[in-house]
């Protein structure tokens, strides 16, 4: 059974990050550190012309050399390009002895980490994986739900955020605020963003506050006056302990 893999992605902004190979698909991979605000360093004999004008431009630092262990030092995330399996059985295990983790293109042996493939509508990022068992197939379906998701799904993340400080301090409980939002998505506040009635979804959000925070303040008044009554019982003594 194939190991398990834990989804996450890395705040990378000004970490030092390795890039192994300067060639074509070296551009593609340097481009999206770089996009993510990675420190970037890559170690190559050659480097592509897109690459070298990155480094003409003072975003990132180029090593004209073969990759040797002592490049590790100091890096966060690894990414070899390169094709000879020797060269990254050697990278992999470097890699693997500093704790940090290497991603090694089409050769998923060496990968302590897999690059999915990702569709992006910022903030929103959708990834897809297969474990490294078929780039194509994960880049298949980012084509397929690019289709479906909407352009404008960036603006509808903006809006939540923006209602989310607002609806924080009504429902500050956790679980009761996930059973909210679920109850609006259901209802299809999403969609009638979407549509374009924003008016209209800020109205549905606006009613079911009212109706969550006019609730939430009957439940505190209630167990306010449970504990009110609980404390009076056990304060009035009981049967000859009684005086006037």
């Amino acid at each position: 059974m194939p190991e398990p893999f834990f989804p996450l992605f890395l705040q990378l902004t000004d970490r030092p990050c390795l890039l192994i190979g300067g060639g074509t698909v070296a551009v593609e991979k340097g481009y999206r550190l770089l996009a993510a605000g990675a420190h970037l360093t890559v170690v190559a004999p050659r480097l592509a012309a897109e690459l070298q004008l990155q480094v003409e431009a003072g975003r990132l630092f180029w090593l004209p050399e073969r990759f040797r262990e002592t490049h590790l030092e100091g890096i966060w995330f690894a990414v070899s390009t390169l094709t000879d399996v020797v060269q990254n059985s050697r990278i992999y295990a470097e890699a693997n002895r500093r704790r940090l983790f290497l991603n090694v293109v089409d050769q998923p042996d060496y990968c302590s980490c897999h690059w999915p493939a990702t569709l992006e509508r910022p903030p929103v990022t959708v990834a897809f994986s297969t474990r490294g068992e078929s780039p194509a197939l994960a880049s298949y379906l980012r084509r397929t739900m690019a289709k479906v998701l909407p352009e404008t799904l960036g603006e509808l993340a903006h809006w939540l955020s923006a209602w989310r400080q607002r609806v924080q301090p009504v429902l500050p409980d956790l679980a009761t605020r996930g059973q909210f939002w679920r109850a609006l998505f259901d209802q299809g506040v999403a969609e009638q963003f979407l549509s374009g009635d924003v008016a209209g979804a800020d109205a549905l959000i606006q009613q079911a506050l009212a109706t969550e925070g006019t609730a939430t303040i009957h439940a505190a008044n209630t167990c306010a006056r449970i504990a009110d009554g609980a404390a009076r019982t056990t304060s009035v003594p009981q049967g000859g302990d009684r005086h006037e």
